[in-house]
């Protein structure tokens, strides 16, 4: 017929049409929009063997994951939307997904491990220490695999990770007292081997992380009941210790870098103290520490993103919380979170649009 379209021309208007559909997103015309990221935080709960993720700019908004019946975790390290939590006295390290809130599979260390500090050294291995076996255990988190364990200093009990190196602080304990200064084993996560050791003064390196100065600060706990608290400086050109400072008092425990060169550094004793890193002195020192909530005691802190202090109520009979403070270190929201909360950190995760 005169007004019949040849076929060949219905074809390539269909293809045509199907592309454009296709480039839209999809048969209704819409755009695919790239995945929605929210930032969580992550707060262990050590005694319920716990995980509550929270998303940062909505805190009411929070899941529990269980990570197992038994353990002691004290410790976590967080990268995209996995966590990694040492188990303490059950040598083994739970492998969990943040996003789907879910253990994905708990991967086992060496018999008499003692679980302790981890880190992420890349997006599939993590770094565990085995602080009852002078030991550290490279693990795959996908795999559920683990390589061989490297011989570093005794009681290893922290991970920084920085600049293709794991720098894994070693507490240098026997029978859980200090027997010397502690030390740092160097390890090059290419070859997993230890390069050097860096010796320091203070005793019991139980936290640290790198600040923008490019120097890593490690926090000291010392001796139970001495009140000898320090502060390392290490410089990681020279791999030396290049400043050690007194006067954290009493057993302190945790360590995070702020912003406009800060470091707060938590204490069950008697809270939080604040570090200028750039004059070499307190801000905040133990006299006049900071009392989240009013209790003169803290046994995490941590900062998000936007720069803001999180610290954690070291309620050990009870569910806890974490409190989010404003820029005069007022308490502005709290977050339940489980019994004991002991570390917090922070990643970003993808949400569905």
């Amino acid at each position: 017929m005169k007004d019949e379209i040849p076929r060949w021309r219905c074809s390539s208007a269909a293809l045509l049409g199907a592309l454009f559909l296709a480039a839209c997103g999809g048969d209704d015309g819409t755009e695919s929009l790239p995945p929605e990221t929210v930032e969580v935080g992550v707060v262990l709960g050590s005694v319920d063997l716990s995980l509550t993720i929270f998303e940062v700019e909505n805190p009411t908004q929070t899941r529990i994951v269980g990570l197992g019946p038994a353990g002691s975790p004290v410790t976590l390290a967080v990268r995209g939307e996995l966590a990694a939590v040492p188990l303490g006295f059950v040598p083994a390290v739970a492998i969990v997904d943040l996003k789907g809130g879910v253990v994905l599979r708990t991967i086992g260390l060496p018999e008499g491990s003692g679980a302790t500090g981890v880190a992420f050294l890349n997006d599939s291995i993590v770094l565990a220490a085995n602080s009852n076996l002078n030991s550290v255990t490279p693990v795959n988190v996908f795999a559920g695999t683990r390589g061989s364990d490297i011989a570093v200093g005794r009681f290893p009990q922290a991970i920084v990770v920085e600049g293709g190196r794991a720098f894994v602080l070693n507490a240098e304990l026997d029978a859980f007292t200090p027997d010397g200064p502690a030390t740092v084993s160097v390890i090059d996560i290419g070859s997993l081997t230890v390069t050097s050791t860096i010796q320091l003064s203070g005793e019991n390196a139980v936290a640290g992380g790198v600040a923008p100065d490019g120097l890593l600060y490690i926090v000291n706990s010392g001796t139970f009941s001495s009140g000898n608290g320090s502060l390392s400086v290490v410089n990681l050109s020279s791999l030396t210790e290049v400043e050690h400072h007194s006067g954290f008092g009493e057993f302190p425990g945790s360590l995070a870098l702020g912003p406009s060169a800060r470091a707060f550094v938590g204490a069950f004793s008697y809270g939080v103290v604040v570090w200028d890193t750039s004059l070499d002195a307190f801000i905040l020192g133990p006299a006049e520490a900071l009392t989240p909530g009013g209790i003169p005691s803290a046994s995490g802190v941590g900062f998000d993103d936007a720069g803001r202090l999180y610290t954690l109520s070291p309620d050990c009979q009870n569910p806890s919380t974490a409190n989010r403070h404003d820029g005069a270190f007022e308490i502005d929201v709290t977050i339940p979170v489980g019994i004991c909360p002991f570390a917090i950190a922070f990643t970003t995760i993808e949400v569905e649009n």
